[in-house]
């Protein structure tokens, strides 16, 4: 990426010596670091940033060699690796049904306008690197590729294209539908040819379907994601896939089966099943332990996306849903208003039994992280309510609100969402050679876990931003 121009380093500085534009350095100095992966705060740093990378870290005063350098004066402040969502869908657009002759299908209507727009918001959050794991493919390659070549100012991202299902009908812009004469293989040796680095596998898929999308991802040397309905976890494990998504593993072998054939002559289709496989679910029969142990073993990441669900079980009280739109592009906030909703059509009743469920919930993945399942962070930013950027911290804090310590989920959100991503010899951890990709904060969110909204400024390859001008510059 370029190097700064004189009046920009001005603009985000403050001040800046003609010597520091020739050698390139910047010096944070006065913080404290944050490191996740040691669980190490490292008091009076400065940090010395050079082009896109770190050059060096070190205590008290700056070296004389680096008296020409230009300076930010971080006291009192705390420096950790920018953050990482590991569920951002970056291009999707409003949804809305369509009816045309009879038949129905769903359009995900993306656009530039809405991309540009998240993709500042997440950098103003501190979120400096994303997985997409579904959407519009050469979309999301477009953005992919745009963010590297400098073109597009946004978080780094590996990308998956549609996702692959046996959906009811057709749903443009998100889904490869599967179909008598589209099989899963075709859609993953397509969207490979296209560039991805990942192919989600989806809920409707049969173990069939699913067996036959990781065979044709390994031989394209692609990584599969699997957002699963009725096939279980366990046999997700089996089958060889790479990583799972969202805390619902709703499949009916998953309870037990004393359970299981009442379950499946009372279910209700779409989002119900996310409170109704809850009430049925023992925690700590074989089903679950088996499981989670499977899961564990093999070492298979999973990001639980809590918010999303947190939002739609209690989608009846406005003030909570509604606390973070502002940070969403308007025309997303008006669709999930009168739109697409995971809790339409629910009464007063769903609400209750869901929000009854929620301890459930919290424990199931408080039980995937005591037993060593590799967790992530992940939102499912641009799905109802989760707004871009904000939702990362409010995610991290849904998770210590489940029990997980506040370093560890810390370390979800940076070092091992690098190590998923395979990026983790270049970012994810502050040190000497890896890219500067810095989030400054005003507190120590090891102590408070909500001290990672409060955001003072954003390195990203280098380049220093302040929340409120990208922000602003999202609004334009």
């Amino acid at each position: 990426m370029r190097m700064r121009s004189l009046f920009a380093a001005l603009l985000m500085l403050g001040t800046v010596s003609l010597p520091a534009l020739a050698t390139g350095e910047t010096i944070y100095t006065g913080v404290t670091i944050l490191d996740p992966l040691t669980k190490h705060r490292l008091p009076d740093r400065y940090v010395v940033v050079l082009g896109e990378r770190i050059e060096t870290i070190g205590q008290g005063r700056v070296p004389r060699r680096y008296a020409g350098a230009a300076r930010a004066k971080m006291t009192g402040r705390f420096a950790m690796p920018g953050l990482f969502d590991t569920h951002a869908h970056i291009t999707l657009g409003p949804v809305t049904p369509q009816v045309n002759d009879g038949a129905v299908s769903l359009m995900v209507a993306g656009s530039d306008a809405i991309t540009r727009h998240d993709a500042l918001m997440l950098l103003a959050a501190g979120v400096t690197t994303i997985r997409d794991p579904g959407g519009d493919t050469a979309r999301a390659v477009a953005y992919r590729d745009a963010v590297k070549a400098g073109r597009l100012r946004g978080p780094e991202a590996k990308v998956a294209g549609a996702v692959i299902d046996r959906s009811a009908f057709p749903v443009r812009g998100l889904v490869d539908r599967v179909d008598d004469t589209h099989d899963v293989a075709g859609y993953v040796q397509a969207q490979a040819r296209a560039g991805v680095n990942y192919v989600k596998l989806y809920e409707a898929l049969t173990p069939s379907d699913l067996a036959s999308g990781i065979q044709a991802a390994n031989a394209a040397g692609v990584t599969t994601i699997a957002h699963l309905g009725d096939v279980s976890w366990a046999e997700a494990a089996r089958l060889g896939i790479d990583s799972l998504v969202h805390a619902m593993p709703i499949s009916p072998y998953l309870l037990p089966s004393d359970r299981r054939a009442a379950y499946l002559a009372q279910r209700r289709p779409g989002p119900y099943a996310f409170f109704e496989w809850y009430e049925q679910a023992d925690l700590d029969g074989p089903e679950i332990t088996t499981m989670i142990r499977t899961v564990a073993e093999k070492r298979i990441p999973v990001d639980a996306t809590l918010i999303a669900f947190n939002l739609a079980f209690h989608g009846d009280d406005l003030a909570y849903r509604d606390r973070d739109v502002a940070w969403a592009y308007p025309a997303m906030v008006e669709n999930w208003k009168t739109a697409f909703r995971f809790d339409l059509g629910w009464k007063s009743d769903d609400y209750t039994r869901a929000q009854a469920v929620w301890p459930k919930v919290q424990r199931f993945v408080r039980m995937l992280h005591e037993a060593g399942v590799p967790l992530t962070i992940g939102t499912d930013m641009n799905n109802p309510f989760v707004a871009p950027g904000v939702s990362v911290a409010r995610e991290a804090e849904l998770h210590v609100a489940a029990g997980i310590p506040a370093w560890d989920v810390l370390r979800m959100a940076t070092s091992n969402a690098a190590h998923l991503l395979k990026l983790d010899d270049r970012t994810g951890r502050l040190q000497s050679g890896m890219e500067a990709d810095i989030l400054f904060l005003d507190a120590d969110p090891s102590i408070d876990i909500h001290a990672l909204s409060q955001v003072t400024g954003v390195v990203e390859n280098g380049r220093y931003h302040r929340p409120a001008d990208l922000k602003a510059e999202a609004k334009r």
